[in-house]
């Protein structure tokens, strides 16, 4: 058993069914189906995957107030 780390925002638990070229196939052990991650993504532990998620969501920054406004491409041209 693996837990993953899907979306940055949720953990599951998955099976590890293959690994080939540095990625992992995976299958999902509530719904069928299964993925291809990367090995940072996967973690022995659900506590581990959870401080994994809290730590990400500590590093990220909310986007400056009113940032949609200050970009390059104009809203219309003329």
């Amino acid at each position: 058993m693996v837990y993953l780390v899907e979306s940055c925002r949720t953990v599951r638990e998955a099976q590890v069914r293959l690994h080939s070229g540095g990625l992992y196939t995976v299958r999902f052990t509530d719904v069928r189906g299964g993925i291809r991650v990367r090995a940072d993504r996967l973690f022995h532990t659900r506590e581990a995957a959870q401080a994994h998620l809290q730590q990400k969501k500590a590093e990220r920054q909310p986007p400056p107030p009113l940032s949609y406004l200050w970009h390059n491409v104009p809203i219309w041209q003329c």
